[in-house]
């Protein structure tokens, strides 16, 4: 069973000689119209209203998409609630890696995942420590205000 999970997401480039762009989570969605209306709403917003329309997407992830966590699993999803394992480790010093390698229903399942994923030579290079768990609440926007841009 493949349960999608959406995740809207606002990027740009501040300076295109630089080799990164930036990102803002918009938020997690369990149904696709809502992934594209929170798209729509952060648009109008200071700051994302002056991004491109093509500086705007939407990531599918899927629910427990690890096998590492067993063979009987469960993909409900209780209160709108599941689990995050994240990574967030420095390249240089200018530029973060970061985001979200797997989305679980349950914590046990991403406490399962995440053993699995300490054994990745990435992240033992960059430290275990570059791991870790957040609850994620389905369905809320992450960025209900904009955002003023300032350059020095």
């Amino acid at each position: 069973m493949r349960v999608p999970i959406y995740e809207a997401v606002a990027h740009y480039k501040k300076n295109n000689e630089l080799p990164y762009t930036e990102y803002f989570g918009l938020g997690f969605f369990s149904q696709l119209s809502l992934a594209e209306k929170a798209l729509t709403e952060s648009k109008n917003l200071i700051g994302f209203s002056d991004l491109a329309d093509d500086a705007f997407s939407i990531t599918t992830h899927y629910l427990n998409d690890c096998v590492h966590i067993g063979d009987d699993v469960s993909y409900e999803i209780i209160n709108n609630k599941i689990y995050g394992v994240w990574y967030d480790y420095d390249i240089d010093d200018y530029y973060t890696c970061s985001g979200y390698i797997g989305l679980f229903s349950t914590l046990k399942y991403a406490e399962k995942a995440i053993e699995w994923y300490k054994t990745w030579d990435i992240f033992k290079v960059h430290g275990i420590e570059c791991l870790g768990i957040a609850p994620i609440t389905l369905n809320l926007r992450g960025w209900t205000e904009g955002f003023i841009t300032v350059y020095e």
